[in-house]
């Protein structure tokens, strides 16, 4: 598929399709639409090009809401099930941050954490009301953004996203302590000096995936390694 290029996601929902919560339903889809799409040479192209790796991948996430949406009972007056989810495709140094919900995603560099998310949910009671979510309309909410990565970075994908800005010490706790149905992907980037490219002589590459707290609807999240 891509030479250089990985996904990664998280989901945390409510509900379930044909019995299977949402959050598994869900990650299984998005692996399912991958790995359909990787067939084609047009969508193997694109992903490898950070110019079109967003889009094709925003594709991919609209064709699993419509799907997932459609499978569910939902309608305008009553949602019966929805999923946050926050994915990260890394590409030749840079990583596009697909997110939707209260699901999260941080950088740590050089020890300072920096967030990528933001928070889609109204905190006004006893429990968040969600904002925007995957599953309630056929149309897809989603937030693209793009940060630049290094040699050394790492991005943190939980579950659910902490109250307050924490710094690294503080998210790797919450990582460590997170529940058994909680989610976190803990993804470290090391440098790639090879010579392929030569506009990016030391590009980073995900050189190690480390899955530090993951539940059983966890083990479906996509950590993809679409080229070594």
């Amino acid at each position: 598929m891509g030479r250089q290029s990985w996904l990664l996601a998280v989901a945390r929902g409510f509900g379930s399709i044909d019995g299977i919560p949402i959050e598994r339903a869900l990650l299984a889809r998005l692996r399912q639409e991958c790995e359909r799409r990787s067939r084609g040479r047009r969508f193997r192209r694109s992903i490898d090009r950070p110019q079109a790796a967003a889009a094709a991948m925003l594709g991919v996430v609209a064709r699993v809401n419509g799907d997932v949406h459609a499978r569910t009972a939902s309608h305008d007056d009553y949602v019966t099930a929805a999923a946050s989810l926050t994915a990260v495709f890394a590409v030749r140094g840079s990583a596009y941050v697909l997110h939707s919900g209260t699901t999260a995603a941080y950088l740590i560099r050089d020890g300072r954490v920096t967030a990528l998310t933001d928070d889609d949910a109204l905190h006004d009671g006893s429990a968040p009301l969600l904002l925007r979510a995957l599953g309630t309309a056929s149309t897809l909410e989603m937030t693209v953004s793009s940060v630049r990565v290094g040699e050394g970075d790492v991005i943190v994908l939980t579950g659910r996203r902490l109250e307050r800005e924490p710094d690294a010490a503080r998210l790797l706790q919450h990582v460590e302590s997170a529940g058994p149905w909680e989610q976190a992907l803990l993804a470290r980037f090391d440098r790639d000096d090879a010579s392929d490219v030569a506009s990016e002589p030391h590009r980073a590459t995900l050189g190690a995936v480390t899955i530090a707290r993951i539940a059983i609807a966890a083990l479906l999240v996509i950590a993809m390694v679409l080229a070594r």
